[in-house]
Protein backbone atom coordinates (compact mmCIF):
# COMPACT_ATOMS: atom_id res chain seq x y z
CA UNK A 1 0.00 0.00 0.00
CA UNK A 2 1.05 3.59 -0.62
CA UNK A 3 1.39 5.29 2.75
CA UNK A 4 2.98 8.53 1.49
CA UNK A 5 0.48 11.30 2.32
CA UNK A 6 1.88 13.39 -0.53
CA UNK A 7 1.24 10.76 -3.18
CA UNK A 8 -2.08 9.93 -4.82
CA UNK A 9 -3.70 6.71 -3.67
CA UNK A 10 -3.23 3.85 -6.13
CA UNK A 11 -6.22 2.32 -7.85
CA UNK A 12 -7.67 -0.58 -5.90
CA UNK A 13 -6.49 -3.23 -8.34
CA UNK A 14 -2.96 -1.81 -8.14
CA UNK A 15 -2.72 -2.55 -4.41
CA UNK A 16 -1.50 -5.63 -2.64
CA UNK A 17 -0.79 -6.83 0.88
CA UNK A 18 2.92 -6.96 1.55
CA UNK A 19 4.58 -9.50 3.80
CA UNK A 20 5.55 -6.72 6.20
CA UNK A 21 1.99 -5.39 6.39
CA UNK A 22 0.73 -8.89 7.05
CA UNK A 23 3.19 -9.40 9.89
CA UNK A 24 2.35 -6.02 11.42
CA UNK A 25 -1.36 -6.82 11.36
CA UNK A 26 -1.32 -10.27 12.94
CA UNK A 27 1.94 -10.86 14.82
CA UNK A 28 0.52 -9.60 18.12
CA UNK A 29 -2.76 -11.48 17.69
CA UNK A 30 -1.55 -15.00 16.88
CA UNK A 31 1.01 -17.32 18.37
CA UNK A 32 4.38 -17.82 16.62
CA UNK A 33 3.39 -21.18 15.11
CA UNK A 34 0.24 -19.69 13.56
CA UNK A 35 2.21 -16.73 12.22
CA UNK A 36 4.77 -19.08 10.67
CA UNK A 37 1.97 -21.04 9.01
CA UNK A 38 0.48 -17.91 7.44
CA UNK A 39 3.86 -16.67 6.23
CA UNK A 40 4.57 -20.06 4.69
CA UNK A 41 1.24 -19.86 2.88
CA UNK A 42 2.11 -16.36 1.68
CA UNK A 43 5.44 -17.57 0.29
CA UNK A 44 3.96 -20.66 -1.37
CA UNK A 45 1.18 -18.70 -3.05
CA UNK A 46 3.60 -16.00 -4.17
CA UNK A 47 5.83 -18.64 -5.74
CA UNK A 48 3.03 -20.61 -7.44
CA UNK A 49 1.46 -17.49 -8.97
CA UNK A 50 4.72 -15.64 -9.66
CA UNK A 51 4.25 -15.38 -13.42
CA UNK A 52 0.46 -15.33 -13.54
CA UNK A 53 -1.24 -12.12 -14.69
CA UNK A 54 -4.90 -11.18 -14.41
CA UNK A 55 -7.02 -9.67 -17.19
CA UNK A 56 -6.34 -6.21 -15.74
CA UNK A 57 -2.58 -6.79 -16.26
CA UNK A 58 -1.82 -7.00 -12.53
CA UNK A 59 -0.01 -9.89 -10.82
CA UNK A 60 -2.44 -12.61 -9.82
CA UNK A 61 -0.89 -12.91 -6.38
CA UNK A 62 -1.99 -9.37 -5.58
CA UNK A 63 -5.59 -10.60 -5.70
CA UNK A 64 -4.85 -13.39 -3.22
CA UNK A 65 -3.05 -11.05 -0.86
CA UNK A 66 -6.00 -8.65 -0.92
CA UNK A 67 -8.39 -11.49 -0.04
CA UNK A 68 -6.27 -12.12 3.05
CA UNK A 69 -6.32 -8.40 3.80
CA UNK A 70 -10.12 -8.31 3.56
CA UNK A 71 -10.41 -11.19 6.02
CA UNK A 72 -7.97 -9.61 8.48
CA UNK A 73 -8.81 -5.91 8.32
CA UNK A 74 -12.41 -5.69 7.16
CA UNK A 75 -13.93 -8.87 8.53
CA UNK A 76 -11.57 -8.98 11.52
CA UNK A 77 -11.57 -12.75 11.36
CA UNK A 78 -8.14 -13.54 12.76
CA UNK A 79 -7.99 -17.26 12.16
CA UNK A 80 -4.69 -18.72 10.99
CA UNK A 81 -6.26 -21.56 9.01
CA UNK A 82 -8.66 -19.26 7.18
CA UNK A 83 -6.03 -16.63 6.38
CA UNK A 84 -3.66 -19.33 5.12
CA UNK A 85 -6.37 -20.92 3.00
CA UNK A 86 -7.28 -17.52 1.56
CA UNK A 87 -3.72 -17.11 0.34
CA UNK A 88 -3.58 -20.69 -0.98
CA UNK A 89 -7.07 -21.11 -2.37
CA UNK A 90 -5.97 -21.24 -6.02
CA UNK A 91 -2.69 -23.15 -5.75
CA UNK A 92 -4.23 -26.53 -6.60
CA UNK A 93 -5.78 -25.05 -9.73
CA UNK A 94 -2.64 -23.32 -10.91
CA UNK A 95 0.16 -25.72 -9.97
CA UNK A 96 1.05 -29.04 -11.57
CA UNK A 97 3.21 -29.94 -8.57
CA UNK A 98 1.27 -29.04 -5.44
CA UNK A 99 -1.38 -31.53 -4.37
CA UNK A 100 -3.76 -31.79 -1.44
CA UNK A 101 -1.29 -34.12 0.24
CA UNK A 102 1.44 -31.50 -0.11
CA UNK A 103 -0.83 -28.95 1.57
CA UNK A 104 -1.64 -31.37 4.38
CA UNK A 105 2.06 -32.09 4.92
CA UNK A 106 3.16 -28.44 4.86
CA UNK A 107 0.17 -26.97 6.67
CA UNK A 108 -2.68 -29.07 8.08
CA UNK A 109 -5.69 -31.11 7.02
CA UNK A 110 -8.19 -28.29 7.59
CA UNK A 111 -6.31 -25.78 5.44
CA UNK A 112 -6.07 -28.45 2.75
CA UNK A 113 -9.81 -29.12 3.09
CA UNK A 114 -10.72 -25.46 2.55
CA UNK A 115 -8.47 -25.22 -0.51
CA UNK A 116 -9.86 -28.47 -1.93
CA UNK A 117 -13.44 -27.24 -1.53
CA UNK A 118 -12.54 -24.03 -3.37
CA UNK A 119 -10.74 -25.82 -6.21
CA UNK A 120 -12.33 -26.79 -9.50
CA UNK A 121 -10.95 -28.17 -12.75
CA UNK A 122 -10.68 -25.04 -14.87
CA UNK A 123 -9.39 -26.98 -17.87
CA UNK A 124 -12.73 -28.64 -18.64
CA UNK A 125 -14.90 -27.42 -21.51
CA UNK A 126 -18.51 -27.62 -22.62
CA UNK A 127 -20.84 -29.99 -20.78
CA UNK A 128 -18.03 -31.19 -18.53
CA UNK A 129 -17.35 -27.63 -17.38
CA UNK A 130 -21.03 -27.06 -16.65
CA UNK A 131 -21.11 -30.25 -14.57
CA UNK A 132 -17.94 -29.23 -12.74
CA UNK A 133 -19.41 -25.81 -11.95
CA UNK A 134 -22.58 -27.44 -10.60
CA UNK A 135 -20.60 -29.83 -8.40
CA UNK A 136 -18.44 -26.94 -7.19
CA UNK A 137 -21.46 -24.95 -6.04
CA UNK A 138 -22.97 -27.97 -4.31
CA UNK A 139 -19.68 -28.79 -2.58
CA UNK A 140 -19.37 -25.22 -1.35
CA UNK A 141 -23.00 -25.17 -0.23
CA UNK A 142 -22.40 -28.05 2.20
CA UNK A 143 -18.93 -26.98 3.29
CA UNK A 144 -17.82 -25.28 6.50
CA UNK A 145 -18.52 -21.62 7.14
CA UNK A 146 -14.80 -20.92 6.77
CA UNK A 147 -14.87 -22.13 3.17
CA UNK A 148 -17.71 -19.73 2.44
CA UNK A 149 -15.96 -16.82 4.16
CA UNK A 150 -12.88 -17.28 1.97
CA UNK A 151 -15.03 -17.63 -1.15
CA UNK A 152 -17.13 -14.56 -0.44
CA UNK A 153 -14.03 -12.50 0.42
CA UNK A 154 -12.53 -13.59 -2.89
CA UNK A 155 -15.75 -12.64 -4.68
CA UNK A 156 -15.75 -9.24 -2.97
CA UNK A 157 -12.24 -8.49 -4.18
CA UNK A 158 -13.29 -9.40 -7.72
CA UNK A 159 -16.31 -7.10 -7.46
CA UNK A 160 -13.98 -4.26 -6.55
CA UNK A 161 -11.90 -5.03 -9.65
CA UNK A 162 -14.76 -5.25 -12.15
CA UNK A 163 -14.33 -1.65 -13.23
CA UNK A 164 -10.76 -2.47 -14.24
CA UNK A 165 -11.73 -5.27 -16.61
CA UNK A 166 -10.75 -8.23 -14.45
CA UNK A 167 -13.79 -10.15 -15.75
CA UNK A 168 -14.67 -10.28 -19.44
CA UNK A 169 -18.40 -10.23 -18.63
CA UNK A 170 -18.82 -8.28 -15.38
CA UNK A 171 -22.62 -8.25 -15.58
CA UNK A 172 -22.65 -12.02 -16.00
CA UNK A 173 -20.27 -12.34 -13.04
CA UNK A 174 -22.64 -10.35 -10.84
CA UNK A 175 -25.63 -12.37 -12.02
CA UNK A 176 -23.90 -15.69 -11.30
CA UNK A 177 -22.83 -14.43 -7.87
CA UNK A 178 -26.36 -13.47 -6.91
CA UNK A 179 -27.90 -16.66 -8.32
CA UNK A 180 -25.39 -19.23 -7.02
CA UNK A 181 -23.71 -17.68 -3.98
CA UNK A 182 -26.13 -15.31 -2.29
CA UNK A 183 -28.52 -18.14 -1.26
CA UNK A 184 -25.67 -19.81 0.65
CA UNK A 185 -25.14 -16.70 2.76
CA UNK A 186 -28.84 -16.34 3.45
CA UNK A 187 -29.06 -19.98 4.53
CA UNK A 188 -26.10 -19.54 6.89
CA UNK A 189 -27.45 -16.34 8.48
CA UNK A 190 -23.85 -15.47 9.29
CA UNK A 191 -22.94 -11.89 10.15
CA UNK A 192 -19.64 -11.98 8.26
CA UNK A 193 -21.24 -13.25 5.06
CA UNK A 194 -24.05 -10.73 5.40
CA UNK A 195 -21.52 -7.91 5.68
CA UNK A 196 -19.83 -9.04 2.49
CA UNK A 197 -23.13 -9.21 0.62
CA UNK A 198 -24.03 -5.68 1.71
CA UNK A 199 -20.69 -4.44 0.39
CA UNK A 200 -21.11 -6.30 -2.91
CA UNK A 201 -24.60 -4.85 -3.31
CA UNK A 202 -23.15 -1.37 -2.77
CA UNK A 203 -20.51 -1.98 -5.44
CA UNK A 204 -23.14 -3.34 -7.81
CA UNK A 205 -25.21 -0.18 -7.48
CA UNK A 206 -22.17 1.96 -8.30
CA UNK A 207 -21.17 -0.31 -11.18
CA UNK A 208 -24.61 -0.14 -12.79
CA UNK A 209 -25.08 3.60 -12.26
Amino acid sequence: MNNDPGSPLPLYNQTHYTREELIDAISARLDPVELTTILAAYEMASSVHEYQIRNDSTPYFWHLSRVARIIIHELEYINADVISAALLHDVLEDSDIITADVLKYNFNAYISYIVEVLTKNIRLLGVQREQENHEYIERLRYSSIDCKIVKFAERLDNYRCLEFGVKRNPFGYIEITERNYYPMARDEQNNILNRIIREMDHIKLKFFS
